[in-house]
């Protein structure tokens, strides 16, 4: 049976050229090797799975190969590019950090250094994982890495370049490798899978892609996962089967949903994912993914920022031009708070549910639940009182008229008139006050059997009414707002004997673990204003903890029931007096009397 080789390591590089999305850094280390400026130390750093081992080792074997190619390719042929593909080469030599990170460890290397190369023109270290070195590793390794024999050559490589010392980042050449792009590992992936007579689906392949993030070793790992599950063909189904991914059809159907307002149907939906095994974490990120490329969709200039097949962005675009650009943002907004709350929720499930429903009542506000009051119909019927009397329809029963005197309407068109409703075809109009109605009016009544006559009731005018009402209202609002003003005054205000004291409690509470601060709670550090603001000064900068001002904060709410209070803090400046020595005290006493610096000098006296 022959032996299963890994892709990882069957299709690894093996030349400059063929590193996958890595095109900078390749074409910097060819230039150094065709001038022959090559530097004594080299640090790789970047993510997992770029590139940086398979660049080091094809760069040892292109300084050491004897027949370099015109675009600098190793021969394959000499006895150093043979020795290095057979594993046994003694002028490369690999040394793993995370298990030889001693002291002792890094000077049996430093003592190899020493013997030059038998075969080829140099001798190369590639330490791997070196933020592992201890710092006494670092310190033993440091003069050695400064000033090496001519023919050593040091690439060391990290995915943590912040652990490393600045003494040794200072001594190399630093090449940070970035993430391999969606399209640079699609691309590698569909060269491996022809290479392989492997049938891959599109979304399979951008699935792959999106599931690796940035490193192809996870990308080539999973590929052969696949391969080990679906055989020669990996379909799309059978992709997010093994991979545990959501399927992004549901949420299509969920957005659709929202837009429709159907919030039944999303929690089936949602119950749905639950049943499949998938966690309400991992649901809502991949629904504000979702969101965030529609939103992208939106402009022709950002659809390029869609890493997905084409099949799936024509879905994308489709979508983003039914869902209304506001919708969208709100949406991402309450999925963004449901990330930061999922982790505090007790009941997660609820959690995610209720926001659910949000994002289907987005485009469906609920219907006012306030149930209406009495006089709510007639407040629907309005008219303004500037509107001319003349315009209203004429009467239509000949046998009544209605004469209506109206004085300095037009002056005050705040005021507001209402139509009333009348069984009778005669429109009158309506004032809030009904016993106005009855003085403003004067009418006529002519009846056919009977002889006309005229009675005329005392006219009264309705700005004089009308001007009553508001100044009454005037005075009720005003004398609301001093009471409410003086309620508030008497709810919220504190005494400041009374914030001593819940100072002196948290003064002796926190006085063990933070004297510091506990030094700068007494009373002269202390000024009590307007609205319950209190003002605190420090003396030192490095008190202005939030997380101290937060908890004092809380204490004096909870001690002083009032939920009102607020803190700010200030620096106050500290005077430091200079010591006074003993020439001070000689000086003051010489300007009390004057005779004491000629009696030191005629004796000659020095201090």
């Amino acid at each position: 049976m022959e032996n299963f080789v890994v892709s990882a390591r069957k299709y690894r590089p093996i030349t400059f050229d063929a590193v996958v999305g890595q095109s900078s850094i390749t074409n910097t280390l060819k230039n150094s090797i065709k001038n022959n400026h090559l530097a004594q130390a080299f640090l790789f750093t970047g993510p997992r799975g770029v590139g940086k081992t398979t660049c080091a080792r094809i760069f040892a074997k292109t300084i050491n190969c004897e027949n370099l190619g015109e675009n600098l390719q190793p021969c394959d042929q000499c006895e150093s590019c043979t020795s290095f593909n057979q594993s046994n080469s003694f002028n490369i030599h690999e040394l793993d950090a995370a298990s030889n990170n001693s002291v002792e460890d890094i000077r049996r290397l430093v003592e190899q250094v020493r013997i030059p190369p038998q075969v080829g023109e140099y001798k190369v270290y590639i330490i791997d994982e070196v933020h592992m070195l201890s710092a006494n590793a670092f310190n033993a390794f440091l003069k050695t890495l400064e000033e090496p024999p001519a023919y050593a050559k040091f690439i060391l490589a990290t995915t943590e370049k912040h652990k490393i010392i600045p003494t040794i980042l200072s001594r190399c050449q630093i090449y940070d490798f970035n993430r391999i792009t969606v399209k640079d590992t699609i691309d590698y992936l569909r060269y491996v899978a022809k290479s392989e007579e492997v049938k891959v689906e599109e979304e399979a392949l951008h699935i792959i892609a999106q599931k690796a993030d940035g490193a192809m070793r996870d990308a080539l790992s999973i590929f052969d996962q696949l391969v080990s599950y679906s055989g020669d063909s990996i379909s799309y189904k059978s992709t997010i089967e093994n991979l545990n991914v959501l399927d992004v059809e549901y949420y299509f159907q969920l957005v659709d949903l929202f837009l429709a307002g159907h919030v039944s149907s999303s929690l089936l939906i949602f119950n749905e994912i639950i049943g499949k095994g998938f966690d309400g974490h991992h649901f809502i990120n991949g629904l504000a993914s979702h969101l965030r490329n529609l939103l992208v969709g939106k402009d022709p200039q950002t659809i390029e920022l869609l890493e997905t097949s084409d099949s799936i962005k024509s879905q994308y675009l489709k979508q983003s031009n039914e869902a209304d650009l506001r919708f969208l943002i709100n949406a991402l907004d309450i999925c963004t708070t449901v990330d930061l709350n999922y982790k505090n929720s007790s009941n997660k499930r609820l959690l995610v549910e209720l926001n659910l429903m949000k994002l289907c009542k987005l485009n469906h506000p609920l219907p006012n639940l306030v149930a209406p009051s009495q006089n709510a119909p007639a407040a629907k019927k309005v008219v303004q009182a500037t509107k001319p009397i003349a315009e209203k329809p004429a009467p239509t029963s000949p046998s009544a008229e209605t004469k209506i005197e109206v004085k300095n309407v037009v002056s005050e068109p705040k005021q507001i008139i209402k139509k009333a409703e009348s069984q009778e075809n005669i429109t009158k109009p309506v004032i809030e006050d009904k016993a106005t109605i009855s003085k403003a009016i004067t009418t006529e009544t002519a009846k056919d059997d009977k002889p006309k006559t005229t009675r005329r009731r005392k006219t009264v005018s309705i700005m004089a009414s009308l001007e009553e009402t508001p100044k009454k209202e005037e005075n009720k609002l005003d004398l609301e707002g001093e009471m409410t003003k003086e309620y508030e005054e008497v709810r919220v205000k504190i005494k400041l004997e009374d914030l001593h004291k819940s100072l002196k409690k948290y003064h002796d509470k926190i006085k063990t673990d933070k004297p510091s601060f506990a030094a700068n709670l007494s009373p002269e550090h202390i000024q009590l204003g307007d609205k319950n603001k209190i003002t605190l000064s420090l003396n030192n900068k490095a008190l202005d903890d939030r997380d101290l001002k937060y908890d004092l904060l809380q204490f004096l709410k909870q001690d002083l029931d009032n939920k009102e209070i607020s803190l700010v803090t200030i620096l106050s400046e500290v005077k430091i007096e200079p010591k006074k020595g003993p020439m001070d005290e000689y000086k003051v006493m010489v300007e009390a009397n004057p005779k004491l610096e000629d009696f030191r000098k005629q004796l000659d006296l020095d201090f």
